[in-house]
């Protein structure tokens, strides 16, 4: 059985770097990630080397012996091989961890506000609407708090929702989780 960090999942789910991909590595549980800027180069590299092995071998064992030596599962990564292994030779033992998108937050928040009996449809109307053009979660969640004011209940509610999305997305690779 692999341990999930959750908390660590719903962190990198939150990250919003354009130049950063992070992967949950699917035999162990560990998050890496990926600087997309690095990669880019990474890519042109593999391409290169690959055209030059497809004209240059005709062996197949060298060919073979090459990706063994290269890619071998008992040694210690670096940023490039971990790269190629990622894109490349081992695509299938890497899940791209998804995002929260804004949309997702505010439909959250839209939720929240309809298992909370306290408000009434022009309240809720109200805080939709103070949220309708906010695209950053933290501007979001402090335009959330300025109408309801109760953070710790909104907390913990927002944190069980994003639980269970992370829970389910584990489920659908195939993993039992508790």
């Amino acid at each position: 059985m692999i341990d999930f960090y959750i908390d660590e999942i719903i962190r990198v789910m939150h990250e919003k770097a354009e130049d950063m991909t992070y992967y949950l590595y699917k035999e162990t549980g560990d998050i890496v990630y990926v600087d997309e800027n690095i990669a880019a180069g990474v890519e042109k590299e593999f391409d290169q080397t690959t055209t030059v092995l497809e004209e240059w071998s005709t062996d197949v064992e060298d060919d073979d012996m090459y990706h063994e030596k290269i890619y071998s599962p008992t040694d210690e990564l670096d940023e490039k091989e971990l790269i190629k292994r990622i894109r490349f030779t081992k695509q299938d033992d890497y899940e791209p961890i998804p995002t929260v998108t804004t949309s997702e937050v505010k439909k959250i928040v839209k939720i929240y506000l309809d298992t909370e009996t306290d408000y009434d449809e022009d309240f809720k109307i109200t805080v939709m609407t103070s949220i309708k053009n906010i695209i950053i979660f933290e501007e979001i969640e402090e335009a959330l708090l300025k109408h309801i004011g109760d953070k710790e209940k909104w907390t913990e509610f927002y944190q069980e929702t994003i639980k269970e999305r992370v829970l389910n997305w584990l489920k659908s690779l195939g993993f039992e989780v508790m």
